[in-house]
């Protein structure tokens, strides 16, 4: 039996660890590996999923972002583990693996990074620095790793497009109507996700508020849905009040089962410009949703605009609310992309492929 030990920031609801939780479980299966997944800060509610999947869970319980006892922790648990492979995911997380790597037992260190977040810039260039001190990073798209070249040089690079379980959303009953805050007869546009700065969800707010104005009458049974938390929180419900829309935006709160909220939308909205992959972007398309995304390497891997999704050039004025516009009046487009999208992510994007990958990955060491 195999020892691998996974390195995480935190294990709160997010794409990086439901990506974790995914393989962790995935390994487990196989009989060959045995998990371990480890979190920086105390586990949360991925850590407790894990925990029911029979999954051995860790914490380090870190006080501050610089707490020292961090690193005591950790290779305390390395040496009671004597893991044979160690993934560290996130920059947290690869630089305390990286920092203790000398000190702990002999195993094969590899590191993984899920954003394309341009700033800070030093967090590429300790992720370029930290880089070097692994046999591999692993990614699930190659701008990534061209991302952290410009800041320095690693040994290996590995490309895993994140997987999810397809038939979890494109067979899921929908929430009952009744449960749904909005109108019976509203269009909505949701979003699924943390309410954090890189998700961009005030441009949304905007763009949404600018094509209510645009023709009220027209757009009167408009709402959006963002189901998620995070520290924006208060400043997009003021945010919607200030645009005068506040009526029209529902906080529906983090939820364990997305699958039953993508069927009550109309289509869903991604802001980002900083997507490593865009895990409920997949979700969306599983579940036969039209997926409205900013063109940007990690969506562009996805989505083939006007074919499973549609794709809007950044810089483009409005951009996000005309393109809103032109699946909400356009059924037919929407169910083609819907059609389309379930199809390419059963192809490239299922679970199953993504823990094979991590399979042949780890044994490949």
């Amino acid at each position: 039996m195999q020892r691998v030990l996974f390195l995480i920031t935190d294990l709160d609801l997010g794409g990086s660890p439901l990506v974790v939780h995914s393989v962790a479980c995935g390994l487990k299966a196989t009989g060959r590996w045995q998990p371990t997944v480890v979190s920086i800060r105390s586990p949360g509610v991925v850590g407790r999923w894990l925990r029911h999947a029979n999954v051995e869970v860790s914490s380090l319980h870190a006080r501050s972002r610089t707490d020292p006892q961090v690193f005591t922790r950790w290779l305390s648990l390395m040496d009671r583990i004597a893991p044979h492979v160690v993934v560290s995911v996130l920059l947290h997380a690869n630089a305390v693996a990286a920092a203790c790597a000398p000190f702990g037992p002999r195993c094969v260190y590899l590191q993984s990074i899920h954003t394309l977040q341009a700033e800070p810039r030093w967090h590429w260039q300790l992720q370029g620095f930290l880089g070097s001190r692994c046999e591999g990073i692993i990614a699930p798209c190659k701008a990534i790793l061209d991302k952290i070249s410009e800041f320095g040089q690693f040994v290996n690079g590995f490309v895993i497009p994140n997987g999810i379980d397809a038939q979890r959303f494109s067979l899921a009953a929908p929430m009952p109507a009744a449960e749904c805050p909005w109108p019976a007869d509203a269009q909505v546009v949701g979003y699924v996700g943390r309410f954090d700065p890189v998700k961009r969800l005030p441009l949304l707010l905007d763009e949404l508020a600018w094509l209510i104005r645009s023709d009220n009458h027209h757009w009167q049974k408009l709402h959006l849905a963002l189901v998620g938390y995070g520290e924006q929180e208060a400043m997009l419900r003021h945010r919607a009040r200030q645009q005068g829309i506040a009526s029209r935006v529902w906080f529906i709160g983090p939820t364990a089962t997305p699958e039953r909220w993508y069927p009550r939308f109309d289509v869903l909205a991604m802001p980002s410009l900083a997507e490593g992959f865009g895990l409920t972007v997949a979700e969306a398309m599983a579940a036969g949703k039209a997926v409205i995304a900013f063109d940007s390497p990690a969506m562009r891997q996805m989505i083939q605009h006007d074919q499973s999704g549609w794709l809007l050039a950044p810089q483009q004025p409005h951009g996000m609310a005309l393109g809103l516009s032109r699946l909400l009046d356009d059924a037919d487009l929407r169910r083609r992309l819907g059609t389309q999208g379930t199809q390419r992510v059963s192809r490239h994007f299922g679970e199953q492929t993504m823990i094979q990958a991590y399979v042949r990955l780890l044994e490949s060491f």
